[in-house]
């Protein structure tokens, strides 16, 4: 059985955090065709607990679903920045807390069959105010949950985003209380 080969690249469109190319790909079995393929920066998403042990979620409307979504505070990893550094950012900037402690907890790629977007998963504890705010962030809603609540919301289905889940399920799989 022969490889799975790449035989030319076509790029497409290239934004901010997202390009998009289409590449003719060779499959093992010889057979031609096509994959479109979006390159992402790479993200953070991060599972934070505060004082109390309430999980904070984030209520936004997302413009590709349009409907607001309960998700994990999350976002891209900026040009020269860590995984680590940009789960501190996006935490402060999104909900207005700092991590003391940061531990990676894992990864994962969002959606291998059309991205390379790969996901560096921590958990934040120790959390103190720090507002820092970004631009795009004044339709970001912070809620804190209980425990027993998130794990209500995902049975429900009222989470729906991909990140969240795997973030809150590995949480409570592998370190919850």
């Amino acid at each position: 059985m022969g490889e799975y080969r790449t035989l030319s690249s076509k790029p497409i469109y290239s934004g901010v955090c997202v390009s998009l190319r289409v590449d003719a790909v060779q499959l093992p079995s010889g057979q031609q065709t096509k994959r479109e393929v979006i390159e992402h920066c790479g993200a953070v998403a991060i599972v934070a607990l505060d004082p109390t042990g309430h999980i904070l979620l984030e209520k936004q409307f997302r413009h590709a679903t349009g409907k607001e979504l309960f998700e994990i505070p999350a976002g891209c990893i900026d040009l020269n920045e860590t995984p680590e550094e940009a789960a501190k950012r996006e935490l402060q900037e999104e909900t207005g807390f700092c991590p003391g402690k940061l531990e990676r907890l894992g990864g994962f790629y969002s959606a291998p069959g059309f991205s390379n977007e790969y996901l560096h998963l921590f958990l934040a504890t120790e959390l103190f105010t720090s507002p820092l705010t970004a631009e795009d962030t004044e339709e970001i809603s912070v809620i804190k949950v209980s425990s027993l609540d998130a794990i209500e919301m995902l049975r429900r289905g009222d989470i729906e985003d991909a990140k969240s889940i795997a973030g809150l399920l590995y949480y409570f799989k592998f370190k919850g209380d």
